[in-house]
Formats: structure tokens, sequence, C-alpha cells
């Protein structure tokens, strides 16, 4: 955890007493000095603050800022009958593995599969089972969406857990109306859509990028460190290196080198 270096003579904040009070899921501290998977620390800690907020005037905070919704649907193609169900979210979860780009991962994450012989959708309405098409897209987004790249992975063969080091890299700017379920309808539509159909403001779809948790190391140790652009020097696109008790500026250009994954030098 770190402070901004106006707020404060030292460039980090130590945060002992943090992991003192912020308890694992048996009431333990926090072992600093056993690696957790960010994305297990992120889902605990975003519960947590669910859980301190409720009742409160800051109860939708977290929901407001960083929850979105995905859209788990069934589309029959042998009856006009549609079944969607929708699933919150505070983070996106996206494959890495085979996937040279996040665009890529993204529409391998719409992209869906068909049910049909064996595996054919029962329709409710239609009581009979019919050939479907299975998908799961975005249907409301975040004000700030947080991308999770599955680096880590359970191995079958040698039972334990490795990371996946293949090469996936991601833009500073990305539009995500085509991985959206308004971008899949408006495509099946053939582009056609009318304009009061929409209900999106200008802008919605697009993300731009302002931080980046790395992993060094292999799956049950290492060492994480973030780069996060200085939120008041966007206009000079000012980022800085956030390593334990280094803080130090960082060159933006340099985000290929230090994020996309790959062979670790």
């Amino acid at each position: 955890m770190f402070l901004s270096l106006k707020q404060s003579e030292k460039q980090f904040f130590n945060p002992r007493y943090f992991c003192n009070a912020f308890k694992d899921w048996e009431g333990n501290p926090t072992n600093v000095y056993e690696q957790r998977d960010v994305d297990e620390f992120l889902n605990m800690f975003m519960d947590r603050l669910e859980t301190l907020t409720k009742s409160t005037i800051h109860e939708n905070y977290l929901k407001n800022t960083f929850g979105g919704y995905l859209s788990n649907e069934f589309i029959c193609k042998d009856c006009p009958h549609y079944s969607e169900r929708e699933e919150p979210f505070l983070a996106v979860s996206l494959q890495v593995k085979n996937k040279k780009t996040i665009e890529e991962s993204l529409a391998s994450f719409v992209e869906g599969e068909i049910l049909e012989g064996q595996n054919a959708y029962l329709c409710e309405q239609c009581n009979k089972k019919v050939t479907a098409i299975k998908r799961i897209c975005l249907k409301k987004l975040p004000n700030h969406l947080i991308f999770v790249l599955k680096r880590f992975e359970f191995d079958y063969d040698t039972m334990s857990k490795v990371k996946i080091n293949e090469y996936c890299e991601f833009p500073t700017k990305i539009n995500l109306e085509k991985y959206s379920q308004f971008g899949l309808r408006k495509k099946e539509k053939g582009g056609v859509f009318e304009e009061e159909e929409t209900g999106f403001s200008e802008g919605y779809f697009d993300y731009e990028l302002k931080g980046v948790v790395i992993h060094m190391g292999i799956a049950d140790s290492g060492h994480y460190y973030s780069l996060i652009q200085d939120r008041e020097k966007v206009s000079e696109d000012r980022w800085y290196e956030f390593n334990d008790t280094f803080v130090s500026y960082f060159d933006p250009r340099n985000i290929p080198n230090e994020a996309f994954g790959g062979e670790e030098k």
C-alpha cells in the first residue's frame, strides 16, 4: 500500500497494521511470507468491504465503482424463445493460454457453444429439447473495469499448480462494444439498431489502461508489484512503479516488456 509522494515524506506506506487487522477465512492475520493469488485476495478484500459497508451510506460504493453484469444466454434455434440469467461481477477473468492478445481472449469469452443432439437445450416454454446457442457476454459495464488474466492453473498430470508464462498483450485503450450483449445483437441484426434502442452514453464502451499488477516467479512463490498511472498528471502520461519500498517513475512505453509475459528475464 502506498501514499502519494505529495502526502508523505516517505515514498511508501508500511501495511503491517493492515496485515494484522485483515484476517483470512479462518480468522488468522495475513501471512506476509505466504504468496497468495492476487485474484483470490481481491475477492476476499471486496467481500470484506461489502460486508463492512452494508447498511451504511457507502453500501453501494463498490457496486457503483467496480460492479457490472454478465449475461448468460440461451438462444434457441429451433424455436423463437430466449433465456437469460444475469450474473454480477467485480472483475472479469480472461484466459491467456493460447491467446496472443486479450482481444483474442475476449472473442473466445463471448463465442459460446452450440447445444445440439444429446446435449440439446431443454426449452422450458416448448417443453422439449432444441438446438440452442449458449454464451456469456458483457451486459452492464462498470465505471472501473478489472481484468484478471488467468496465469495460474492446476495441472492434473503433475497434481500441482503451475504458472502460464505465455505472451499475451493488451492495449492502452480498448472498446468493448463487440464483446457486449448490445454489440452481439447489433451484429446479428446486421448492424441495424434504432437510436432509442441503445440507451448508452457516448464512450460507454471505451476504457483506458490505468494500472497493472504484475507477478514474477512461479506458482508457489514469487513477487507482485504494480504499475500505476498518476491520475493527477494524466496529460503528462506519468506512471509509477510500486515495488515494496521502492517507488519510482516508470516509462509507460516499457509496459509491453514488463507486463505481456513470455520468457521471464
